[in-house]
């Protein structure tokens, strides 16, 4: 009697939720590509088998073809296969041991099964079959960018979902896409709106990291990424109102459109960002040097023309180049040869006549560290502090004078001494726009120096950090530019 009862309630459970489901399916596809089964399957005995494992096949699926069950297969497979570590992976050829049961028939009233979707009803906003599924070429820039961020993309075959001890939803990934992702969260799009709003929320309930989202397959690219992304728990990708800054001591500014970044500290998880760049017609693209930097400092960038990557034609290639460094032994050292890069005369222990014999009856002289002349200007540079009265006669002379003292920084010598010789110099954080033949708008190459220009041809960025070897090349190359550190 309690048996019956039980079977009883039982189906009147399994109608309510078959109810439930159909309620909330407005448009179906034409094929089976989701479904519920409910089924019970009556006690045996157990014998093991060992299955081979074939090309297409899922793991899930196979667990529920040997065994008969189809309710906790996940749990029969980890029993019998323990060795296997990630059961959503499987290769051909692989060997798996599984039980296998002689079923006794079960009679029909203990099985009900939703098969066969109902008739398509006719609402505005139902996507035809020609518009089912994005374009060729946007759904393999939409592959691109996910298997950047360590997702998976599955669209061949079939994935059974589980929900609990009511059934199982077979996906058909041909129509619905599958998109795994690092943490093993599971995404599936929902491009031609087959699965009912309900059964959505009830896969998002039942299982944490699954999640069916509905996507228009004739949005673009990004937007469909977008879409995408935000349902995983790895990354976010966002719409970039404001110039991205890439790096530092170079800041590599570029006007990307959409940034995608991890949100995860998964070790599987590629550690670099990704910027999209919508670029318009007849724009230059980004030079492949800037590229290599920015990938330095965690970031891709990828250049998108109507959907599809876009990548320079073939060049002769930027050759990295070293950075020139002053000579850094000494304060006196530096000046020496910073002054003698600008084509200064320059004189390490000059001697200076500071009274004459003929015209003061007696001669003093003193020894300078370094002299520096430029036309009728000249610039001593002591270690050693003089008179007052030594020093008034030297400036009365002509002569300018800078005491490197202790506590004097290699910056405050240089445009000190730049001042004295009148040579145009200026302390700042200077923002370059990046160019070739023709500007890349809103390319800006970003650094703090001290530039330094004795005429248009003379013109000196020195910097007091290390510059990365490419993007020295660039700039010497491209832009015209020397750097040197100081």
């Amino acid at each position: 009697m309690r048996s019956h009862y039980m079977s009883y309630r039982l189906r009147l459970i399994t109608i309510f939720l078959v109810g439930v489901f159909l309620a909330g399916a407005s448009v179906w596809a034409k094929e089976d590509t989701a479904y519920l089964t409910f089924q019970k399957s009556a006690p045996s005995k157990t014998i093991t088998t060992v299955y081979t494992v074939k090309k297409g096949e899922w793991l899930l699926d196979i667990g529920r073809r040997v065994t008969g069950e189809t309710k906790h297969v996940y749990s029969i497979i980890r029993k019998y296969n323990p060795g296997i570590k990630d059961l959503n992976r499987i290769y051909p050829g692989q060997k798996i041991f599984l039980p296998t049961k002689a079923k006794t028939a079960v009679p029909s009233t203990d099985t009900s099964a939703i098969s066969s979707p109902v008739p398509p009803i006719q609402q505005a906003g139902v996507l035809k079959d020609d518009m089912a599924y994005p374009s060729q070429i946007k759904w393999n820039l939409v592959r691109h960018v996910l298997e950047q961020i360590g997702a998976t993309v599955t669209s061949q075959g079939k994935y059974y979902l589980p929900l609990r001890d009511m059934g199982q939803i077979t996906i058909d990934c041909r129509k619905i896409p599958m998109v795994e992702f690092a943490d093993k969260g599971i995404v599936f799009i929902d491009f031609r709106n087959q699965i009912p709003e309900n059964l959505r929320q009830l896969v998002r309930r039942t299982w944490r990291h699954y999640a069916i989202i509905k996507v228009n397959p004739q949005s673009e690219a990004p937007i469909l990424l977008e879409k995408i992304i935000q349902a995983s728990n790895t990354h976010a990708m966002i719409r970039q109102e404001e110039p991205l800054k890439i790096g530092s001591q170079p800041v590599l500014q570029i006007p990307a459109s959409w940034t995608i970044t991890r949100k995860s500290s998964i070790a599987s998880i590629p550690p670099h960002a990704i910027a999209l760049w919508t670029k318009s017609e007849g724009n230059p693209l980004l030079p492949e040097p800037l590229k290599a930097y920015a990938e330095t400092k965690g970031w891709k960038i990828l250049e998108l023309d109507q959907d599809r990557i876009v990548k320079p034609a073939p060049d002769d290639p930027i050759p990295a180049r070293p950075v020139s460094k002053l000579a850094s032994t000494s304060l006196i050292d530096l000046a020496d040869d910073c002054f003698r890069r600008l084509g200064l005369q320059t004189q390490k222990n000059a001697e200076l006549k500071i009274f004459d014999s003929a015209r003061d009856g007696f001669d003093l002289r003193v020894e300078a560290d370094l002299l520096v002349g430029r036309g009728e200007r000249k610039l001593i540079f002591m270690s050693k502090k003089l008179p007052d009265q030594f020093l008034s006669m030297l400036r009365n002379n002509g002569m300018e004078v800078i005491l490197t003292i202790e506590g004097e920084t290699k910056t405050s010598l240089l445009e000190k001494s730049f001042k004295a010789l009148d040579i145009p110099c200026e302390l700042n954080i200077f923002s370059l726009p990046a160019s070739e033949k023709t500007e890349t708008p809103g390319t800006y190459i970003i650094f703090p120096a001290l530039r330094i220009s004795i005429d248009r041809s003379k013109i000196m960025y020195l910097i007091d950090f290390d510059l990365d070897e490419r993007m020295n090349g660039f700039l010497s190359e491209k832009m015209g530019l020397l750097v040197i550190k100081y």
